[in-house]
């Protein structure tokens, strides 16, 4: 006999936890995870329907009380986890993917691609993101070319904290020259400062 999943510990959800929570339902584990996570997962929940049975709207007397229909990723939602008329993964995503096309040119698709040939992480550091942070569309700045994805921590994050100071190609082979041996290193075998 199949034992009765525990319910989540979130207050008045009632949901049962799934298997790879030790506390949450999915929803409530969802919540806690990365932007790109949630987006993940709701793309997976769209994946799971047959594009010939995908619905624009699902009228509000079929939704379960507390729950609504999200389009994006053909889903009932929890109505805390909604943002206006989608989940809070889709609202996210919509609203990034058009934020990076107005601002770098870049569309959605080229942003996942890229994203998941970086494995979800910065270039530089190799780290991904954390809490609802996604990763900056690094860019140059005189041309507007795109160049990657990089860590987007305001002071310490490698899009500020590395490309905001390296200003050219000679600048950045001089901090590699600097890991690979000291200035007091060069000092102490005689090495000209150029």
């Amino acid at each position: 006999m199949a034992r009765k999943p525990k319910p989540c510990v979130e207050d008045g959800c009632g949901l049962p936890k799934v298997r790879w929570s030790a506390k949450w339902c999915g929803w409530h584990w969802a919540a806690r995870q990365p932007i790109e996570t949630q987006v993940h997962a709701a793309l997976w929940r769209r994946e799971q329907v047959p594009p010939d049975q995908h619905r624009a709207r699902v009228p509000q007397r079929e939704w379960p009380e507390g729950w609504r229909w999200c389009s994006g990723c053909q889903s009932m939602v929890p109505l805390w986890y909604c943002q206006g008329s989608r989940c809070r993964a889709c609202a996210s995503r919509a609203s990034h993917g058009q934020h990076i096309q107005r601002t770098y040119g870049l569309s959605q698709e080229e942003y996942d691609a890229m994203l998941a040939w970086q494995k979800g992480r910065c270039y530089i550091c190799r780290k991904t993101p954390r809490g609802n942070r996604r990763l900056a569309v690094d860019h140059d700045h005189n041309t507007g070319q795109v160049r990657g994805l990089l860590c987007a921590n305001d002071e310490w994050g490698c899009n500020r904290a590395v490309l905001g100071v390296i200003q050219d190609l000679e600048m950045a082979r001089r901090v590699v020259a600097y890991y690979e041996m000291t200035p007091l290193e060069r000092m102490r075998a005689g090495e000209r400062f150029a």
